[in-house]
């Protein structure tokens, strides 16, 4: 009897992340081809693509142009250079060089040097009783995410509204898709927005329209005159800006998408870690004349290893999508979900969030110090419960040797030799920020000298 085709990926899954664990891949082992694997597990190479695509989302492989997959394991630093395929005893092939943008490239590496967040002794426990999570399950436990929600920003949430990814551009992809079929084109973006978006969205021929921030966060004055389209917004937190909209701004913003009949998708990524903390409401909330599409990520909770995104729809979006989603994709779980499910429910959460947000506040304390006391600060962006700031200065006064590194100038917005500047502070150890400040002493004394 031939298995049912998740049941065959997720064994494949299970297969690839249990050699990882356990030690019989190695980080710079590459992996079969995908003909082999194929013709190994008598599965079509799509359904192997799928596989190794899914591992790659949620930081266990890289893949190499023109090369092949290769186990980072946790998180992705780039080879140096990486294995050829002639030295894991199979074809010689080169690997392709693409490039990247070198202030981008500085940040990704700083997202995934600390790429597991979670409790080293959870992980253990988890890995050591790894048998008992590769379980064969039709579906996911909704609970664990209800309950986090709840606590993290006071969403009650019904079962069947929620989507579970592998990752952001995931969960993007079904949206934009879902909005295809209803033939709406027309995507309306923060600016600043992140290049993947504008690149998604792109790729499958939407029209994107931009529209500018400031200090209260998007401007909703400059919103177009426009029916029928989709707005994507960040209104608690706004990356790379650090901004919110003024709740001002929020009623204004419900009234014109009320009247456009515009659907929001409110990403929320940033503001996940709010318990304990009052932050505005999400928008979600309100939905009585405007479809709200709720989109977050657990990046900041579990690091980018184990990293998931969660759709939660309106009422009205709910058969839709879910007609839409098990169209395109298999109904099992990712493989990551297992670990981020048992420890969503586990006694370590609660301790574990508390002492985080503890951290992560002491360090935003630390920033705000450094941006107001040591650099020379034309407009400070900042939140103590945000694990980022930006800020406007001469580009004069930021030392060079801390450009890229600690401080990622925004070039879209700058203007003459003024820049805004992206202060990752959450990403960095307290004894990283205390050496930040020494460098920054240590430079000023010697300009006074």
């Amino acid at each position: 009897m031939t298995k049912p085709k998740g049941l065959v990926k997720e064994k494949i899954t299970n297969d690839i992340v249990s050699m990882i664990i356990q030690g019989t891949l190695n980080k710079g082992d590459i992996l079969p081809s995908i003909r082999s694997m194929s013709s190994r597990y008598n599965v079509s190479r799509g359904t192997i693509l799928i596989v190794y695509k899914q591992l790659e989302s949620i930081g266990y492989i890289q893949g190499f142009e023109r090369s092949g997959y290769v186990v980072i394991k946790n998180g992705y630093s780039p080879p140096s250079p990486p294995p050829t395929l002639q030295q894991a005893g199979s074809l010689t092939c080169d690997v392709a060089s693409v490039p990247r943008d070198f202030t981008e490239q500085q940040l990704e590496r700083l997202q995934q040097r600390r790429s597991c967040k979670l409790p080293p002794h959870f992980i253990k426990r988890w890995a050591s009783d790894y048998a008992n999570f590769s379980r064969s399950i039709s579906s996911f436990e909704a609970e664990p995410l209800q309950r986090f929600i709840t606590l993290s920003r006071g969403m009650t949430v019904e079962a069947n509204a929620l989507l579970l990814f592998s990752g952001y551009q995931e969960a993007l992809t079904l949206i934009a898709l879902f909005l295809q079929q209803r033939q709406q084109n027309v995507l309306i973006v923060e600016e600043p927005c992140s290049p993947k978006i504008r690149a998604l969205f792109t790729q499958l021929n939407f029209e994107i329209i931009s529209v500018p921030i400031d200090q209260q966060g998007l401007c909703v004055d400059e919103l177009p005159s426009i029916t029928d389209a989709t707005l994507l917004c960040m209104p608690t937190l706004q990356y790379p800006m650090a901004t919110r909209l003024s709740e001002n701004r929020k009623a204004q913003l419900y009234q014109w998408a009320a009247r456009n009949r515009i659907l929001i998708i409110e990403d929320d990524s940033y503001a996940m870690l709010g318990f304990g903390k009052t932050l505005s409401p999400p928008l979600f909330l309100q939905q009585e004349r405007v479809s709200i599409i709720y989109l977050t990520q657990l990046i900041e909770l579990v690091g980018s290893s184990y990293n998931l995104a969660i759709l939660v729809l309106p009422p009205s979006l709910i058969a839709d999508f879910n007609v839409l989603n098990k169209a395109l994709s298999s109904t099992y779980p990712p493989v990551n979900f297992y670990m981020v499910e048992a420890f969503l429910s586990s006694s370590y959460l609660m301790k574990y969030l508390t002492s985080l947000l503890e951290e992560r506040h002491m360090k935003s304390t630390r920033a705000r110090e450094i941006c107001q006391i040591q650099l020379s600060v034309l407009q400070l962006n900042h939140h103590d419960d945000c694990g980022f700031s930006c800020f406007l200065a001469e580009e004069s006064d930021i030392p060079e040797e801390l450009v890229n590194t600690i401080f990622f100038p925004l070039g879209t917005f700058s203007e003459q030799d003024k820049k805004y500047y992206l202060f990752p502070h959450g990403l960095l150890t307290h004894a990283e920020l205390e050496k930040v400040s020494t460098t920054l002493n240590t430079l000023s004394a010697c300009s006074l000298s």
